[in-house]
């Protein structure tokens, strides 16, 4: 199996199981502390990893100033808009703006490269929309809720953008020859001035609570957790995932997410309804369905 499609199984899988332990954490900590904390140890980690994997004659990142700035940045706008947006968003309309994200996408993809779209990607757009439509109406008629604007829509779109844009810079803007885990170090630990700033701005002016609330041992485990597995793994799994199948079927396994956090919260309580399995399923099978495209020759 290509080993960009063997990445972003990875990084949707445990981003998946990222929806059920952080709404465990954010009974624990403040949501943006949260992220920004959490990115620090990703950093951490990563940087662990590329010292013990460490070789003679690396070549150099190639990285500028400006081009570091402006991917560290995109990469922390997601981090913050996706939190303000879900702050101020009904959850159903948040899912249904997440579930748009293939379009968004691919218009973001088009105005910053001018890049067209792959063989396949309008089908399968359309069956991962299908089928995310499906679980969120599932889940609100289950839940006996609606969508409802609150503000925080657009905030949601702009995160979902620069998440595209940083994909696009994480591998434009490196020398030829970096390996996966150096650029999303690099992303990460520059990202990391802008996520502290905008969560010591958002405190001073009332926008979040303060850096911790009640942290216990489990919550600790769990925000570990999240911060090896869904945020640096997955991150370096994503860009493999970027640089060896394309970024237009990553747009597509985004789509995955939920569906797998549906999965992976039954442990926590919450059982999924029957139209969050049949929508999920339908997702999947436009993921397959791009990858069975993309691999027929002509």
């Amino acid at each position: 199996m290509n080993p960009g499609v063997l990445g972003y199984a990875f990084a949707a899988f445990f981003w998946g199981a990222n929806l059920p332990l952080t709404a465990v954490l954010f009974s624990a900590f403040d949501p943006f502390f949260m992220s920004a904390i959490r990115a620090s140890l990703a950093v951490g980690v990563l940087w662990l990893i590329a010292y013990w994997q460490r070789q003679p004659g690396q070549p150099a990142h190639g990285l500028d100033f400006g081009r570091h700035a402006l991917m560290s940045g995109s990469a922390a706008a997601f981090f913050v808009l996706y939190n303000l947006g879900l702050k101020y968003t009904h959850p159903v309309t948040a899912a249904a703006i997440i579930a748009g994200s293939p379009v968004v996408a691919a218009a973001t993809m088009w105005l910053a490269t001018g890049a067209r779209l792959e063989r396949g990607f309008t089908g399968a757009a359309a069956l991962t929309l299908i089928g995310a439509g499906i679980a969120i109406w599932g889940r609100a008629r289950d839940s006996g809720t609606g969508f409802a604007l609150q503000g925080g829509e657009p905030l949601l779109v702009l995160a979902l953008a620069c998440w595209t844009l940083y994909s696009i810079y994480a591998q434009r803007f490196f020398a030829p020859g970096v390996t996966q885990l150096r650029r999303t170090l690099l992303g990460l630990a520059g990202a990391l001035p802008w996520m502290y700033g905008c969560w010591l701005l958002m405190w001073l002016t009332g926008l979040t609570g303060p850096p911790l609330l009640e942290v216990t041992s489990q919550s600790l485990l769990w925000l570990l957790v999240t911060a090896v597995f869904s945020t640096a793994l997955s991150g370096v799994a994503w860009n493999i995932g970027v640089a060896r199948a394309g970024l237009q079927l990553g747009l597509l396994w985004q789509n995955t997410v939920p569906a797998f956090g549906v999965l992976l919260a039954v442990p926590f309580g919450i059982l999924p309804t029957a139209e969050q399995l049949l929508g999920g399923a339908i997702v999947m099978a436009g993921v397959l369905y791009m990858q069975w495209r993309k691999s027929r020759p002509g």
